[in-house]
């Protein structure tokens, strides 16, 4: 065991990654002048924009390009993506998918026509173990369409009671 995680730290950990409370780091990576650290609760890229990181449940979408060594990381709330070319990429693809997977609870495709589609999903807020609903509406379509909004309420509900808490 403790020679895969040595081997999943590909590149020391910066200085000033600051860790919470029960947090570890799982992998880290060079990318360029950059280093991409994961850990039990977030993604970190110190030095910019995820120098603070973005707690898991707030990935939508995360794809690792083994040919080219890119992993791409797209967002729940629409900011901006984040591309690194990992150098020796280590543990980070496999940490990194295990702590998407960990975060997603439950998720309903909502359809209601091909111009109208979202996702809901029940996301774990991997610091504090809460539940969290999540709308995330398809590309182009209105968010506050009344006949979507009461598809994906719906749905929320659905979801909610399966997992036996309240939407």
């Amino acid at each position: 065991m403790w020679s895969l995680r040595q081997r999943a730290r590909a590149v020391p950990v910066p200085d000033g990654v600051e860790l919470a409370r029960g947090e570890r780091v799982l992998a880290t990576a060079a990318a360029g002048d950059e280093v991409v650290v994961i850990t039990s609760h977030r993604l970190v890229v110190p030095g910019g924009e995820l120098a603070e990181g973005r707690p898991w449940h707030l990935v939508d979408r995360g794809r690792w390009d083994p040919e080219t060594d890119v992993l791409t990381v797209t967002w729940v709330d629409g900011g901006p993506a984040g591309t690194w070319t990992l150098s020796e990429p280590g543990g980070v693809p496999d940490a990194f998918h295990e702590r998407v997977q960990a975060s997603v609870v439950l998720v309903e495709e909502v359809t209601l026509d091909r111009a109208r589609r979202a996702r809901v999903v029940l996301r774990k807020d991997l610091t504090s173990d809460r539940v969290i609903a999540q709308t995330i509406v398809g590309r182009g379509c209105d968010p506050d369409d009344p006949e979507l909004v009461t598809a994906t309420e719906a749905a929320a509900q659905r979801l909610a009671e399966q997992v036996g808490r309240e939407a």
